[in-house]
């Protein structure tokens, strides 16, 4: 389940179509609250009156090398609640040092995948992914605007940090990034928000947050 909470995350949140845009109308309906994902205690979304939309999922990290030597790290994006290691679900990257960027490669035991490398580039604090200690810091993951960043800390915790544009009115949303767009259908209750594809099949289920949860 965890491995598709991420994946899911990563296809629906991270707009991969349509036309990206420079200026981003405000939103006919406003929103100011803060939701967690129905099943993940680990991702929150949190809507702000200015029209942006801050999508976060936290988890663990671990740099390490793979048997050849090679710089690798392991990142932990799903369900992190468990009570052994080895009950983790890491993905694993290979780290190659570019000279503006570093490049991170995706690698597993089960699978041979041949991908174009992630690229990030230092926001903030330490350069951390040249160094084998876990650090402070933030990257931007591609070149095309910081929409989608990583950012680690020194005790081991890292978050995927997404931001983006909404406009809603009475029953459609529209969630706008650098990349581009896509609608949504939704609706909002005090429970929470419930977005839909456009032939009304449920995508996601957010619970609103009570200022005890945050």
């Amino acid at each position: 389940m965890g491995r598709t909470i991420h994946l899911l995350l990563l296809t629906v949140i991270l707009l991969a179509s349509g036309c990206g845009r420079e200026k981003y109308p405000v939103s006919e309906v406003i929103l100011e609250d803060r939701y967690a994902l129905e099943g993940a205690e680990n991702m929150e979304f949190v809507f702000s009156k200015d029209s942006t939309l801050v999508v976060r999922q936290r988890g663990i990290y671990e740099l390490s090398e793979n048997a050849s030597g090679e710089a690798m790290v392991r990142i932990c994006l799903d369900d992190i609640d468990r009570e052994l290691p080895e009950d983790y679900n890491f993905t694993e990257y290979l780290i190659k040092e570019e000279e503006k960027h570093i490049a991170l490669t995706y690698t597993s035991e089960e699978f041979d995948m041949e991908s174009s490398p992630m690229q990030l580039y230092l926001l903030e604090g330490d350069d951390g992914l040249r160094s084998d200690e876990l650090f402070d810091g933030a990257y931007q993951i591609g070149e095309d605007g910081d929409s989608y960043r990583y950012i680690f800390e020194k005790n081991a915790n890292i978050t995927m940090q997404i931001t983006e544009h909404y406009y809603a009115d009475s029953n459609h949303m529209i969630l706008v990034d650098h990349a581009g767009s896509t609608e949504y259908l939704y609706e909002i209750s005090d429970e929470g928000l419930i977005l839909k594809n456009m032939n009304e099949e449920v995508i996601l289920t957010l619970i609103k947050e009570t200022e005890t949860d945050q």
